[in-house]
């Protein structure tokens, strides 16, 4: 990575990320496997020359938990100067027409109807008027079909917001569309540390860590994790990656990293980004709901990425912040669609476009247990006109 950081910064973040490394466990057996699904979640496993390392530069008297990474304590923080903004603008009147969904598209031909959803990657519909003043955010499908949330926005001036990433797998992918846009990532937002959403920033960094230069420029990672054993004991099944992208991060230059908590901004060129809330620590879906929601501001308009926000905190989100603040034109589907935060929450945010991270099976609700037709039911009951859906492939809004 081309930045200023102290000397050596690599080898420690190799040696810390192995010694992390070390002590995961194995991740926990996602249902989705015995009904014939794509994996859901995983963990990002050693190659067998990093597990070679571990046994010789960490014996095992010397294994140990890496600590929490290094906390920021300003309120307003500028992407890669740490410099004060203004609160964002308050948002304007809803115009203007979205870029029709592309990239190759994984689902059948033909609309495919829920209701009165039709998501925009089914339509034939030709790029029309801009609504982000420049700015264009593209959310990536997942390289194995599995459910992910990956996406950047690319400032009207050029800059890189990357929203979480994907599992290990979709590393190689993000960064290839990372060094197609100049390589330069002004603020890494990471909404909480499962391997679906964090799994792809550890693989970049554990081959930079192991020599494989990328080119690749990241001025500040901002996030919010609790200590490697709070996910020993709370959210065991994503214990494995939590581990090891604490252990990454430990090896990182302070100035990168940033810890973030509720009323907090970041500016990225013209770009302002809210931090809706704090870690929760809640009684039900531990994991998910100790993610963080961020708001942007994007030339007027707003995107609220929720994460993997579940019930219970979507409750506690609404209730702390009240509907007003919560209001955007643009909706990332909490939990990929399904299982999230309730229809109260949503009837908040009142979105006109709604972003769903989510691949075909898991649209269709492929499994009794799973959420996504009810959650669809609520969008249309809100009269949502346009629908971005990763089963059609990348999806891109301008």
């Amino acid at each position: 990575m081309r930045q200023k950081r102290e000397k050596h910064w690599l080898g420690k973040m190799f040696l810390t990320g192995l010694f992390a490394a070390a002590v995961m466990s194995t991740p926990g057996t996602d249902p989705t496997a015995a009904e014939g699904l794509p994996v859901k979640k995983s963990g990002f496993m050693l190659t067998e020359f990093v597990a070679a390392e571990v046994a010789r530069l960490q014996p095992p008297e010397q294994a140990g938990s890496p600590s929490e990474a290094g906390k920021s304590s300003s309120a307003v923080v500028g992407a890669g100067q740490m410099s004060p903004t203004s609160n964002p603008s308050s948002q304007s009147q809803k115009s203007g027409t979205i870029v029709a969904g592309q990239g190759n598209s994984r689902g059948t031909s033909g609309p495919s109807i829920y209701g009165n959803i039709v998501t925009e990657g089914e339509k034939e519909v030709q790029p029309q008027e801009a609504v982000l003043g420049g700015a264009t955010l593209t959310m990536f499908r997942s390289q194995g079909d599995s459910q992910i949330l990956s996406a950047i926005l690319q400032t009207s001036q050029g800059s890189l917001i990357v929203i979480d990433g994907g599992l290990g797998e979709d590393g190689d992918a993000l960064r290839s569309q990372i060094q197609a846009r100049g390589s330069h990532v002004a603020a890494w937002l990471i909404t909480h540390p499962h391997g679906d959403h964090a799994g792809a920033l550890y693989r970049i960094l554990q081959d930079e860590a192991a020599g494989i230069q990328s080119g690749i420029q990241i001025d500040g990672i901002y996030y919010s994790f609790a200590a490697p054993e709070w996910y020993t004991a709370n959210d065991p099944a994503e214990q494995t990656m939590a581990h090891a992208i604490i252990g990454s991060f430990a090896g990182l230059p302070e100035t990168m990293l940033h810890t973030v908590g509720r009323g907090q901004t970041i500016q990225v060129d013209d770009v302002t980004i809210q931090v809706m809330n704090d870690r929760y620590e809640t009684g039900s879906d531990k994991g998910n709901n100790a993610g963080i929601v961020y708001k942007l501001w994007v030339n007027g308009r707003s995107i609220l990425f929720l994460g993997d926000m579940a019930e219970e905190g979507g409750r506690r989100l609404l209730s702390e912040a009240g509907a007003e603040a919560l209001k955007s034109d643009i909706v990332q589907m909490a939990h990929h669609g399904q299982n999230g935060v309730d229809e109260e929450f949503y009837k908040a945010v009142n979105p006109e476009i709604c972003l769903w991270p989510t691949p075909k099976w898991l649209w269709d609700s492929v499994g009794s247990r799973y959420r996504t037709s009810e959650t669809k039911g609520w969008m249309t009951h809100l009269n949502v006109q346009k629908h971005y859906c990763t089963k059609d492939g990348d999806q891109v809004i301008r």
